[in-house]
């Protein structure tokens, strides 16, 4: 009977990644993979520990895994098993714990001769676009941030081997490369190599970054990428705060306002530029001036979506051992009030794309209405008598505002 091997992936765009990478390694040893609700020998939890919520869902998912086999083996690995293993021990569900560099263990403890396979992208909710890892670790230790303490190796893909999975993905049928790292930006040489190399590949097909940091990236650097056609334009740009002081005590290296010149930049090339953010909300010590600092931001800024959450205290980090911590209500009440201007926010932006014409990737079809993404990254939904388009290219010329994105019309 044939062994079977179940996943459950929680946090970012590499976590998903590398349990790819584990099942496509499972599945050329002659396993089975199973969806994560099935009845496994083997369940893995690779974790996420961004925020103690991150840890929570870690540790409630381990749970779950032994509860659908008792018999069964449960190996935790990732992020949360690399910085406090000691919570995972306590854990009696669990049978092995593994952390972020040494996952590839795993086939020694069950004793699985590892068979050479191709591994390439994927992005596991989609069948038009791939994701690629490029690079791995961060060394910049924001104060609130624990990253940096899980993932302590740094490492960037060659050039040459980015080059050849793309062209293998994009000989498969995807029509976007979408570039993922633990902190993209901090690539060995920069990213605007790969993005050259890339660009160069012929093809109908385009190329976004998962996210890039202004920590590391500026408005100069960004004017270099901006050359490049098949670069969507779009970028996820993280700001976290609107306040220089705040932003100076998460030992992030910008000021607003250079932050707002990156903005700047992408807006004067393109008015339709998409920029999404995250920021931190009641970061220890903020005050009303501070919180209304980071509300103006997203005002001036106009992103396309923002996602706004409360601080959370991490091991490790200088912030979590900071006298001025804030209240769970003020927490609240100020997330509440960055989510509502966010809304704001992307309701002005999309409201500049009615009667233009936006190039869709279409992805979904739910009920009349077909689904995709604008190269900004803005949702579309129209409708379309053709029979079936998904993955391919459509011209839609936008009309109104509708839910999360907008609607319109197939030319």
């Amino acid at each position: 009977m044939q062994n079977t091997v179940s996943f459950f992936t929680l946090g970012c765009r590499v976590n998903q990644y590398e349990s790819h990478s584990l099942a496509e390694q499972f599945k050329a040893a002659g396993w089975l993979v199973v969806p994560e609700d099935d009845i496994a020998d083997v369940y893995i939890v690779n974790t996420c520990t961004v925020t103690h919520l991150a840890d929570r869902k870690s540790r409630q998912y381990i749970r779950r895994m032994k509860r659908l086999n008792p018999n069964a083996k449960v190996i935790v690995m990732g992020c949360y098993s690399e910085t406090n293993p000691a919570a995972i021990e306590k854990i009696e569900e669990v049978d092995y714990i593994l952390g972020t560099n040494d996952k590839e263990k795993v086939f020694d403890i069950l004793g699985i001769d590892r068979v050479p396979c191709r591994i390439l992208g994927f992005d596991p909710e989609s069948r038009t676009r791939a994701m690629i890892q490029i690079q791995s670790g961060c060394n910049r230790f924001c104060s609130y941030c624990v990253i940096p303490y899980a993932r302590n190796v740094m490492w960037s893909k060659p050039i040459p081997d980015i080059v050849s999975e793309a062209k293998e993905l994009i000989e498969s049928g995807y029509k976007e490369i979408v570039l993922t790292g633990i902190n993209t930006a901090l690539y060995e040489g920069g990213v605007e190599p790969v993005i050259k190399a890339l660009n160069e590949i012929p093809g109908d097909f385009r190329l976004r970054f998962g996210s890039l940091e202004p920590t590391v990236v500026d408005a100069e650097y960004v004017k270099t990428l901006l050359k490049y056609d098949k670069l969507c334009h779009h970028f996820h740009l993280s700001v976290q705060s609107g306040s220089d002081r705040i932003i100076k005590a998460m030992n992030r290296r910008y000021t607003a306002k250079e932050y707002l010149d990156i903005v700047k930049v992408c807006r004067d090339f393109d008015p339709l530029f998409g920029i999404t953010t995250d920021i931190i909300v009641a970061f220890p010590g903020e005050t009303d001036e501070d919180y209304q600092k980071s509300v103006d931001l997203i005002k001036k800024a106009e992103f396309l979506h923002v996602h706004a959450f409360p601080y959370s205290k991490r091991p490790f980090t200088k912030a979590a051992e900071y006298d001025d911590q804030l209240s769970p209500d003020v927490k609240k009440a100020r997330n509440k009030g960055l989510i509502l201007q966010g809304d704001e926010s992307s309701l002005a932006f999309r409201s500049k794309m009615l009667g233009t014409a936006q190039k869709v990737l279409v992805e979904t079809k739910s009920g009349k209405l077909w689904h995709g993404h604008a190269d900004n990254y803005t949702d579309v939904y129209f409708e379309s008598d053709k029979d079936d388009i998904i993955n391919t290219f459509q011209t839609i010329e936008i009309t109104e505002i509708y839910k999360d994105g907008v609607l319109g019309i197939a030319k």
